[in-house]
């Protein structure tokens, strides 16, 4: 027994390739992957909730999270290596700054 796609069916897949090859084009320039830089890191899609929350604060940053993490795994589709590699400047340059700030404490 095969599925036979909808007219709705074809419609959506339609769309959606149209939407990854958007992406794509996006992707393709720097001021680009800039953007999809800035959405990442402001939408915390590196982030995790903090150890310990529950309740409406967990919800609320949980739905804050789904967000950045829809937006990550479109780009994701569209380009896996870029959307990696925008990843992977993100985690650098925050590890890079928790290193200067930890350079700059006081020490004992």
């Amino acid at each position: 027994m095969s599925y036979q796609m909808t007219t709705e069916d074809i419609k959506e897949a339609i769309e959606h390739r149209d939407v990854l090859l958007d992406v794509q084009a996006i992707l393709a320039t720097t001021s680009g992957k800039n953007f999809i830089k800035y959405l990442f890191k402001n939408l915390e899609v590196t982030e995790l909730p903090l150890l310990g929350m529950s309740g409406d604060i967990l919800m609320d940053k949980l739905g804050f999270l789904r967000a950045g993490n829809s937006i990550f795994k479109l780009v994701a589709e569209a380009s896996p290596d870029i959307a990696g590699a925008l990843l992977s400047t993100i985690e650098r340059e925050r590890n890079v700054k928790i290193h200067q700030e930890h350079e700059n404490e006081p020490s004992e």
